[in-house]
């Protein structure tokens, strides 16, 4: 009998442990459940309590928290990233050599759309634009690794001259990406990381990406490479963070997956402004400056940074299954930053100024 007053002992020690508020309710239930079953058949009515204590607890020990919860101290916190993402500025850019002239259909579909009179204040208004340029991004680069006979073709670019600062990216098309890649909406994407709290605790972190580019289905998150979030205009501020957080998940699914490389990118944007951000494999993270769609080259500069930011993320699996860490995974992942990443991108030493929310320029981008 000693041993069932010990169970019920550590049983009620147990209970009194429950503080999660959403199991307080099973806390009282479970002190009146022990009351009853010490004095009626303790030893199986105890062991039955005590598996559904161990379920509860069980559940305690994992806390979810949706991305868009998190502030940028805790995702550097909980991820493991660089400090330097609590003040990193504005500093990354694209090289000249990647600039592209926008298509004059880019701009007529934007115009349409401004002059539609929809909802400017709507997020859902704010996704269409951001599906224009899309559309445009992926038609560039559908064309520029057109096969014929599996040679690709270099795409067609604008008849009018450009300035050296407006060709197209110096990735060359003789390398096009040895698997295809897929935008998907509403990706779901989630992971778990570990909680110092709670022993044995873990954070449950998820979120839902507006868009997501990727290799075969948007339900392998480990293959997932870019994420992008929409926000209305009033909230175009904490759209950095969730995108920072989204990122965050994607490269630890990544690294989970054994993939050789584990860079993401993504951007942010209301519709008119857009920030791009990269979180790079040693955890840290770049910023692009804020480029506002109506301001003189800023409809180009997203256009383009779009473009580079869907090249270099296609090029980043350079092969169809996973490389086994060691001297080929080394090569691949130095061969990228070399030869793909350092001649698209690269750091400037001022940000550039966003026009304020006036329309002021918007006919000239646009026309």
């Amino acid at each position: 009998m000693a041993s069932v007053q010990d169970d019920v002992k550590d049983l009620r020690a147990r209970i009194q442990q429950i503080s999660s508020t959403k199991t307080l309710l099973a806390q009282s239930a479970l002190k009146v459940m022990l009351d009853i079953v010490t004095q009626a058949s303790p030893v199986k009515s105890l062991k039955v309590l005590h598996d559904y204590l161990e379920k509860i607890i069980s559940t305690e020990l994992v806390v979810e928290i949706t991305a868009s919860e998190l502030s940028i101290t805790r995702i550097v916190e909980v991820f493991g990233l660089s400090e330097d993402a609590l003040s990193s500025e504005g500093n990354w850019t694209l090289h000249p050599e990647s600039i592209i002239e926008v298509p004059g259909i880019l701009r007529r579909n934007l115009k349409d759309l401004e002059e539609a009179f929809y909802d400017d204040q709507s997020e859902a208004t704010r996704r269409i634009g951001i599906d224009i340029i899309l559309i445009q991004c992926r038609k560039f680069l559908r064309r520029k690794y057109a096969t014929e006979d599996n040679s690709p073709i270099k795409s067609t670019l604008p008849a009018t001259p450009v300035k050296s600062s407006q060709t197209s990216p110096v990735v060359s098309v003789d390398t096009p990406p040895k698997k295809p890649v897929r935008l998907f909406t509403e990706a779901s994407i989630s992971t778990e990381m570990e909680n110092p709290s709670i022993q044995g605790g873990k954070y449950l972190i998820t979120g839902r990406a507006d868009w997501a580019l990727g290799y075969g289905t948007k339900h392998d998150e480990g293959a997932l490479l870019v994420a992008i979030e929409a926000k209305k205009r009033s909230e175009f501020s904490s759209g950095e963070t969730q995108l920072l957080a989204y990122l965050a998940i994607l490269r630890e699914n990544r690294r989970r997956a054994g993939k050789t490389n584990s860079v993401i990118q993504g951007f942010h944007s209301d519709g008119r402004r857009f920030g791009f951000t990269c979180l790079k494999e040693d955890g840290n993270v770049l910023n692009s400056p804020t480029f506002d769609i109506h301001a003189p080259d800023g409809l180009k500069m997203i256009y383009s940074f779009i473009i580079a930011m869907l090249d270099t993320a296609m090029k980043s699996t350079p092969t169809a299954s996973p490389t086994k860490p060691g001297e080929q995974q080394k090569k691949e992942v130095q061969h990228y930053n070399e030869e793909v990443w350092s001649k698209i991108y690269k750091h400037m030493d001022n940000s550039l100024i966003v026009l304020d929310d006036s329309d002021e320029g918007m006919e000239d981008a646009f026309s």
